[in-house]
């Protein structure tokens, strides 16, 4: 069995806890642990405790405050050795020789900062900015999903319009609810903030572009008279919006189970609904006359007659 070399996030940062030993070390090397994503929106988290090797799955809100505490000293991109150079023979298993062990390297360093000069010293070694690290892989697993969802054949395509919304919208609705992609959609909103490059991949590369797609169907579908709609970037829009409902964020805050197939099957179905009966091309019909409608329109006439007699 083989295994591809991957690359690592080395993070060298200062302690959060002042230990006894921190005065002997560098101020922003005083542990060191390493990180990667696995392709899905979580990260591979391996840090050295004094009482055990943690070896963790971190969902991306998790992972983005270890990254927030990588960049408060330095973050490096490592690519480990297959299968390696390391030694056991070592002695004392401090976070700097474990993490020398888990790249595959041959050290004989024993702190944080010694094991970043020797990395520093590699060709293939960068530094790592987070900002531009969170925008890669928001980018990456957001447009992964969201083609995804809206990869639609050429038979779909020629479907009546209710048929291939409501296969877009199950589809949209089905991704949406997918809890890494929960994750990251969390993470966006949580991040804001401090990230904002981060959220706008977020945003560019999941709701705009299921709005793009959708425009371009609801603009066909008006150039062929099956829509009154004056605005179709608009219409993609609420037709989104009504997808996402309260829904989407009660599954965000955990506050709900995640939708079933066929709950979802029947939210799109609704919206679909919904949106067509209201985007339809207008027929203005006379309203009815009834007796209430006549009861009124008297009870208003006298009300008119009697202001104009009290002038």
């Amino acid at each position: 069995m083989t295994v591809d070399a991957a690359d690592w996030l080395v993070c060298f940062v200062p302690g959060l806890t002042r230990q006894w030993w921190h005065r002997f070390v560098h101020p922003r090397h005083k542990h060191v642990f390493a990180m990667r994503p696995t392709g899905t929106g979580s990260w591979l988290l391996v840090e050295p405790w004094w009482t055990r090797m943690m070896v963790t799955i971190l969902p991306p809100a998790d992972a983005v405050r270890f990254l927030r505490w990588g960049a408060t000293g330095d973050i490096l991109r490592v690519r480990e050795a297959v299968p390696g150079t390391a030694s056991q023979i070592r002695g004392w298993s401090n976070c700097a020789v474990l993490s020398a062990f888990l790249l595959g390297r041959s050290s004989s360093v024993w702190t944080p900062h010694g094991l970043y000069r020797q990395l520093l010293r590699e060709q293939s070694t960068c530094h790592v900015d987070v900002h531009e690290l969170l925008v890669d892989q928001f980018t990456k697993v957001v447009s992964q999903y969201s083609s995804n969802a809206l990869c639609v054949g050429a038979d779909q395509l020629s479907l009546p319009l209710p048929e291939l919304l409501v296969i877009i919208g199950r589809n949209l609705l089905e991704t949406m609810m997918t809890p890494p992609l929960l994750e990251v959609c969390y993470t966006a909103i949580l991040e804001a903030d401090r990230f904002p490059a981060a959220t706008r991949a977020y945003v560019q590369h999941g709701p705009k572009r299921a709005i793009a797609v959708l425009t371009k169907i609801l603009e066909r579908s008006r150039q062929n008279g099956e829509l009154g709609l004056a605005d179709c970037e608009a219409g993609a829009r609420q037709f989104v919006a009504m997808l996402h409902g309260n829904i989407h964020l009660e599954a965000i805050l955990q506050l709900r189970d995640i939708p079933t197939l066929s709950e979802i099957d029947l939210r799109a179905r609704a919206a679909v609904a919904t949106f067509l009966d209201g985007v339809a091309p207008l027929k203005l019909k006379p309203i009815p006359r009834t007796t209430s409608t006549d009861a009124l329109l008297e009870m208003w006439l006298c009300f008119i007659e009697e202001a104009n007699s009290g002038q």
